[in-house]
Order: structure tokens, then C-alpha cells, then sequence
């Protein structure tokens, strides 16, 4: 099974990456399933239930989310609605939505998706990741051995400490939230992919996604700034696994990342 997994959709301009180029990656990487980050949608800021309609219909099948998942009140319905929309696993119990799916494509192949949040530099008060998540893969592992794990997280020791933890496991861990795209994509030795933030899919010429004049004054001058969303430079980042469909092991993986033309 080839998954493409997207980074963080970032605001308008990633939306419109994903609506100009979507279609010509899943054909260009002869992809199956793909998987994006979804929780910097609108705007930077959450997601909408509009929002989400038009990622499915760009291509994107699971959408996984984090600590912005729910900023906009007007999603929480689809939460509940949508088995295809995550928020992380290990929020705390009474929160709408589910941490953990299994997507069936239509020939009948199944993966198994997770949605975790780290705690290292967060300020909420989540349960473990590491165990609900170890829990959560060997209980997915019973439907199907492909597993793909959304590890939303500032630190990269917590991503890798995780991967290793569970290696063997899960098909992959793939690290969201820091919409930088790191070089350390590897194959761990028990099969379980890992890299430790696929990136943003948004705009290249920002902070994060955020205009950089805002962001400059607020580090300079250290009081409140309202950031504004940069629409400048549209990139695709993500990655590509290839999953052995019956062992769950993966074959290999590798970083996409390209500028866009977007009208």
C-alpha cells in the first residue's frame, strides 16, 4: 500500500496546493490512501466543516488534527459525524470525536490511523501518549497490520522516543506541528517508518505559515501581535511509505516537497 501523508495544511494556501496539485502527486506517486494534518486549515487556526468537505474532495481521505483542533466551534459536529476526521487520541475523556480509525479503500485493503499529541512544551493536561497510543495500534493491529501514526509534537526526542518505543508495531510514525520539514526519514529496524515533522503544506514565505513582519515585532518588542496568514510561496510537504499490506512492515519512505504553481 503507498500512503501519502500531507504536513500541516496551512491556511488558504494550502488548500489551494492541495486543490491545483493533489490529484497530479496521488497519480505522479500511485497512491492509495492519502492522510493530511488538517488543524491549520482555517485560516492558520482549526478547521471548518466546510473546510473539511473540500479536502475530501481535493483527495484527501483521513484527516488527523492536534492541539488546534478544536478552535473553531463550528467543526464539532463533523467530529462526531465523520469516522475520517481525528483529533488526538489522548485528549482528556468528554471531548467530541475519535483518536483512532480504520480506513477501508475501496478494494478492500484496510489501514489503521492514530492521532496522538505529545506533552513536552504543551500546556494541556493530556494522558500518556505512549501507552493509549501502544494500546490503541494493538487494537487496530487486530483488523489490519498497516497502522499510520499522526504524532503531533513540539519535541523531537518525544516523536523518536515513541517510534522506538513502538517499532515493529505500527507501519509508521510520522511527526506534525512544527511546519518544518526535517531530513531524518528512516525505516526503524522492526519495519515502523519514521520522520520527525513532515512539514506545512502552506505558504514557504512565512513563519510557520504567518506573515513575518508580525512575527519579527512580536520576538523584538515582546508584547501581543495579531499574525496574519501568508499566502506567499505555495509548497507541498509530505512523505510517501510504502507498506508491505501484509506484514504491515514498510518498504521504505520518502520526503516530498514541492513549490506550486496555484492560480
Amino acid at each position: 500500500m503507498k500512503v501519502l501523508f500531507i504536513g500541516d495544511i496551512f491556511g488558504n494556501a494550502g488548500r489551494r496546493v492541495l486543490a491545483a496539485h493533489l490529484a497530479a502527486v496521488v497519480e505522479k506517486h500511485d497512491i492509495d490512501l492519502c492522510i493530511a494534518n488538517g488543524e491549520n486549515a482555517a485560516g492558520g487556526w482549526g478547521l471548518t466543516a466546510n473546510i473539511l468537505k473540500k479536502l475530501h474532495k481535493y483527495g484527501v481521505q483521513v484527516v488527523t488534527g492536534g492541539n488546534h483542533s478544536f478552535a473553531n466551534q463550528d467543526i464539532l459536529p463533523a467530529f462526531e459525524s465523520d469516522p475520517s476526521l481525528l483529533r488526538p487520541l489522548n485528549f482528556p475523556p468528554g471531548n467530541p470525536g475519535i483518536g483512532k480509525t480504520v480506513y477501508t479503500l475501496p478494494d478492500g485493503r484496510k489501514a489503521g490511523v492514530v492521532n496522538l499529541q505529545g506533552r513536552t512544551f504543551f500546556p494541556e493536561a493530556l494522558d500518556c501518549p505512549f501507552r493509549l497510543g501502544l494500546e490503541a495500534i494493538e487494537e487496530l493491529r487486530r483488523e489490519t497490520p498497516v497502522i499510520i501514526v499522526d504524532f503531533h509534537a513540539e519535541a523531537t526526542s518525544e516523536k523518536i522516543a515513541f517510534a522506538t518505543y513502538i517499532d515493529g508495531k505500527a507501519s509508521a510514525v510520522l511527526g506534525t506541528h512544527t511546519h518544518v520539514q526535517t531530513a531524518d526519514e528512516r525505516v526503524f529496524p522492526g519495519g515502523t517508518a519514521f520522520i520527525s515533522d513532515v512539514g506545512m503544506t502552506g505558504p514557504e514565505q512565512s513563519a510557520i505559515g504567518m506573515k513575518t513582519k508580525g512575527i519579527v515585532r512580536r520576538f523584538l518588542l515582546q508584547t501581543p501581535v495579531r499574525f496574519e496568514p501568508s499566502n506567499d510561496g505555495p509548497m507541498l510537504n509530505a512523505v510517501v511509505v510504502d507498506i508491505d499490506d501484509a506484514t504491515g512492515r514498510t518498504a521504505g519512505i520518502a520526503r516530498v516537497f514541492e513549490r506550486v504553481q496555484v492560480p
